[in-house]
């Protein structure tokens, strides 16, 4: 694979979309963002709908579980993915700079609506070596990404709204092959420990398994530190029941979620939290009604108190009460 002077890909179909780029603003390539689609079959699909659509989005390139590759944007030029940042955001993503000047994004197709599909192998393949191909042509760091430059998540650029873009993704291989065989790339968070199969944050709460390598892989925040040790819950997300059960170690900041079809991945905190205010917002109606009702059913027994029959009626039976209890004792 090669880029012509202007940045287009020898071996891509070209589908143009030059309405939904703009100028880099002189700001030089620094980051490759992968982002998953959420849906769609092929590569000319998706490049076609940010053609004809009027949807303000727009990615460089496309790779589809065919290893067909479609490009609609010169990486010269600042294609729409990822103007959007986010509450949570990693460290390194600037507020003050638009994204999309310093970053290449590659879309890769997914059918599923939640980016749970591993990619295919031919997939895989042709996405590493072009992702190779980008890295080495524009002297991006091939890395996991920080303030200098690297590989990064949608994800990290708007945790909330794109917390599982690109979803499964297998970064460990990525790195490996980038690091031609190597061990994948790891980086224990500043005041962590890891002891090779046990990552502990500085209070000493403990990672393990697949969520210790998400961390190690995810050029992790190290202020966001587990709150809980890891736990099974029979539903994962309250938000979204159709995820059904699994594993879930809540951070400061992130949840750390597992289910066996999607893998590890970090849940939709935003969401979960939004389901969580409106059930609370009802339960405390309801409380407030019941509250309402108890006042008022006690006001009633007070008047009903008040009636001089009843008065009696209370005194007798009292008094009947009292009767029974001695005889009781005889």
């Amino acid at each position: 694979m090669k880029f012509d002077s202007q940045g287009w890909l020898d071996q891509a179909i070209e589908i143009d979309y030059l309405n939904k780029s703009m100028s880099r603003q002189g700001y030089k390539i620094t980051h490759l963002v992968i982002h998953g689609t959420a849906g769609g079959s092929s590569a000319q699909g998706i490049a076609n709908y940010f053609a004809t659509s009027d949807v303000d989005a727009s990615a460089h390139i496309e790779v589809d579980q065919n290893g067909v590759i479609a490009q609609g944007i010169p990486l010269s030029l600042a294609a729409w993915a990822n103007g959007v940042i986010g509450t949570g955001h990693a460290s390194y993503i600037r507020e003050d700079i638009n994204p999309n000047y310093y970053t290449v994004s590659i879309e890769f197709v997914k059918s599923s609506t939640d980016n749970s599909d591993a990619l295919t192998a031919i997939q895989q393949q042709v996405g590493f070596e072009l992702i190779k191909c980008i890295c080495d042509t524009y002297n991006i760091p091939k890395r996991v990404g920080d303030a200098k430059g690297g590989i990064i998540k949608h994800a990290d650029i708007d945790p909330v709204n794109r917390s599982r873009c690109p979803g499964n993704f297998d970064f460990p291989a990525l790195w490996a092959y980038l690091q031609g065989g190597n061990k994948p790339m790891t980086q224990v968070p500043q005041g962590w420990t890891d002891n090779g199969t046990t990552l502990k944050s500085p209070d000493g709460t403990p990672v393990l398994h697949g969520f210790r390598d998400h961390i190690l892989n995810s050029n992790w925040d190290p202020t966001d530190v587990p709150l809980e040790a890891e736990q099974h819950l029979a539903v994962l997300e309250q938000s979204n029941p159709s995820l059904g059960s699994g594993q879930r170690q809540l951070c400061r900041k992130t949840s750390l979620e597992y289910t066996p079809k999607m893998g590890v991945f970090e849940g939709w905190i935003g969401q979960e939290l939004l389901w969580c205010q409106k059930q609370n917002t009802q339960l405390t109606a309801q409380v407030a009604d019941l509250q309402e009702e108890l006042a008022s059913a006690q006001a009633q027994i007070v008047s009903l108190q008040a009636l001089p029959n009843v008065a009696n009626l209370l005194k007798i039976n009292g008094l009947a009460a009292e009767i029974v209890k001695a005889s009781q004792v005889q």
